[in-house]
């Protein structure tokens, strides 16, 4: 009766009328063949018309006989389109990972609108995330916040789970931005959200344990990465989302190669890489063959370790993302001055860097690093000095301490060269310092 009262006094009769009529012929059936057997197509003519108000029970029956919900008869808004659009963002996501983000972008931007236009929250949600993927492929950090802001404004009050996504974009931005202590704070946070209505949702926890293995790692905590990674692998057979146990075996790999696994690590690796090709996210399964070329490099296998770079760069040099061009150019740079060419590796830095610009994220800090050392290679200590001063800036920023530790030792040589023994026992205290932190 409720109902009877609501639609008998709230509908707009013209606009109802003209969605009936709109929807009937599009059937191809007559006023009589709508109203039967219960209503007149005098009745039906009415309502068309919009002269009269249909009852609850009519729009019930017509929605039935024109096999639509209620609810679109009401509004004009199909609750399938929020579906589609769901779908419809999915399908742009998959772009981005082959690298298509301007194209991937407009797709979204367009569902975005119409999404909003409709009052359809969930997919304007989604939208939101998928347009931080896309800031985020970018390197436009303060961007991608924006679009998290945006989204987790429309989920305000949504259980946990639902927001991980989110809560862990937001920490990769804040930690490629080099805002450590920060993103730790934020996915310790959801951890203890996750966990405190029971064992926790294992897709979830998984995204989340897979997020805190980089900053923890950089700010120098290895006992918690590790013991978080494997947390995530425990897992795995309770996760079916193949991204999330991709990203899981490439952070968990990082740990075994520091513990001196390299087999496993690289089977681990290789799993990452399967997985992204099964669902055709090709930038991703370039991220895996990197890590293993990565891997290589620390073991003394630079034949395979080059061959794997260059192989990964070639996929990867039409992609707009210049982070992760520039993350291969450090690897190469960093493989020949370990093949003692320091000339070839300085040639890689200089296309890191004008791929980098001004940004000061964590590769830049490997980039100036990777340029001391080869000019201290090159006997060359002044720019050495330079650079190693620049990289342990960017270190220090992001509290990363183990790097701060190990680029603080580099530093300390260069200055010795100088003859500047004063202030580099200074900096070789500082890195010290650093280092007995860690053991804290």
């Amino acid at each position: 009766m409720l109902r009877n009262m609501e639609t008998t006094t709230t509908l707009d009769a013209k606009a109802v009328g003209r969605r009936i009529r709109d929807l009937r012929r599009k059937r191809g059936i007559s006023q009589e063949e709508l109203g039967s057997p219960r209503y007149s197509h005098a009745y039906i003519s009415h309502l068309e018309r919009g002269t009269r108000r249909p009852s609850g029970e009519a729009l019930g029956h017509i929605a039935a006989r024109l096999d639509v919900s209620v609810e679109q008869l009401e509004t004009g808004r199909d609750p399938h389109l929020d579906i589609q659009l769901q779908l419809d963002v999915d399908r742009a996501i998959a772009e981005i990972h082959s690298g298509h983000l301007d194209e991937a972008a407009a797709k979204i931007e367009a569902v975005r609108k119409r999404a909003r236009k409709e009052g359809f929250t969930e997919a304007s949600a989604v939208a939101e995330e998928a347009l931080a993927l896309v800031a985020q492929r970018k390197g436009l950090w303060e961007e991608a916040l924006a679009h998290v802001d945006a989204a987790e404004a429309i989920l305000a009050g949504q259980p946990a789970e639902r927001r991980t996504s989110l809560v862990t974009t937001r920490a990769r931005c804040l930690f490629a931005s080099n805002d450590l202590n920060h993103a730790i704070h934020i996915l310790e946070r959801h951890l203890v959200e996750l966990n405190q209505h029971g064992s926790g949702d294992p897709t979830a926890l998984l995204q989340t344990y897979s997020a805190l293995v980089g900053p923890y790692w950089e700010a120098g905590f290895k006992d918690r990465a590790a013991a978080i990674a494997e947390e995530g692998f425990r897992l795995e057979t309770r996760v079916q989302d193949p991204e999330h146990v991709a990203c899981m075996h490439i952070n968990r790999a990082q740990i075994l190669l520091e513990q001196g696994h390299k087999g496993e690590a690289m089977r681990s690796l290789s799993r990452a890489e399967d997985l992204f090709k099964q669902i055709g996210w090709r930038d991703s399964a370039v991220k895996a063959a990197v890590a293993q070329a990565v891997a290589a490099l620390e073991h003394g296998d630079l034949e395979e370790a080059e061959t794997r770079a260059h192989n990964a760069l070639a996929e990867i040099s039409a992609s707009p993302s210049v982070l992760d061009q520039v993350r291969i150019l450090n690897l190469l740079a960093r493989i020949a001055r370990v093949r003692e060419q320091p000339r070839l590796a300085l040639k890689y830095l200089d296309e890191a860097s004008e791929l980098l610009g001004d940004s000061e994220s964590l590769e830049q800090g490997w980039r100036f690093r990777e340029t001391g050392l080869c000019y201290l290679d090159l006997e060359q200590p002044d720019p050495a000095v330079k650079a190693l001063r620049a990289a342990l800036q960017i270190y220090r920023e992001a509290s990363s301490p183990a790097q701060v530790a190990t680029t603080a030792a580099y530093l300390g040589d260069a200055l010795t060269r100088l003859g500047h023994h004063d202030e580099a026992g200074e900096v070789y205290r500082s890195g010290l310092a650093e280092i007995e932190d860690l053991t804290l």
